[in-house]
């Protein structure tokens, strides 16, 4: 995210919340509600640079020529962190201006929260993201482990293609850049490659991101895209 951006988020991060602070609106915390714009302004930050590192990836997917995804779990998502977002938003105007407006208090209420959470529940199983190690070799992973945080891939994969290579959540790799397709001892599947003049590892082993990442060189290797020499398996299936 370039510098300008950030600086546009930080400024609308504290206007917002000061902006009513001297705006001459009664507070119902009184001195108190400077601290609460403070923590307004902070948790709007978050969610705002948050929201639009996101954006800013799943927008550079989306420009991929070709390109076969679910896209799903991606809408979801930017939905998800728009909707905390005008909750929190809603929520400290309710807490420190508006106490007896019927359609503020509706918005700040427990079942609005209650319901963006069970959203956020729901998209966790559709789909598992990539973490990146940034080392002197990149390592990229989906783990095989379930995971509260990361989520999982139940209800459907953050795993596809584009025109020239595999689209795996907010990550794309061209298959002419891969050095090797392998599957280890402990059946994951192993990219190894080079972009941008430093060397990667993407490593998959969550069950049906594996699969799909199968599907995807099955289908680039019947197109021709991607070179057999550099799947080092005799034949790629399915787990």
């Amino acid at each position: 995210m370039n510098k300008k951006l950030q600086n546009l988020i930080l400024a609308i991060s504290i206007i917002i919340p000061f902006g009513f602070h001297v705006s001459g609106l009664k507070s119902e915390l009184g001195q108190g509600s400077f601290m609460y714009s403070v923590l307004w302004g902070i948790i709007n930050y978050l969610f705002l640079m948050t929201t639009a590192d996101f954006m800013s990836k799943f927008n550079k997917i989306l420009k991929l020529p070709g390109l076969k995804i679910r896209k799903r779990t991606y809408f979801i998502n930017i939905i998800v962190y728009i909707g905390f977002l005008i909750f929190v938003n809603i929520y400290f105007l309710q807490q420190i201006y508006f106490r007896n407006v019927k359609i503020i208090n509706y918005l700040a209420s427990p079942f609005v929260i209650i319901g963006l959470f069970l959203l956020f529940l729901f998209n966790l199983q559709n789909g598992k993201f990539l973490k990146k190690d940034e080392k002197e070799t990149d390592i990229y992973e989906i783990s095989k482990k379930r995971s509260f945080r990361e989520g999982n891939d139940v209800l459907g994969t953050v795993v596809g293609s584009y025109e020239q290579g595999l689209v795996i959540g907010n990550y794309y790799f061209s298959y002419d850049k891969m050095k090797s397709i392998s599957k280890s001892k402990d059946n994951e599947i192993i990219i190894k490659g080079k972009e941008d003049s430093k060397n990667y590892i993407v490593k998959i082993g969550s069950l049906n991101s594996a699969n799909q990442v199968v599907t995807e060189v099955n289908n680039a290797l019947n197109q021709g895209k991607i070179d057999e020499q550099k799947v080092n398996l005799k034949k790629i299936k399915n787990f």
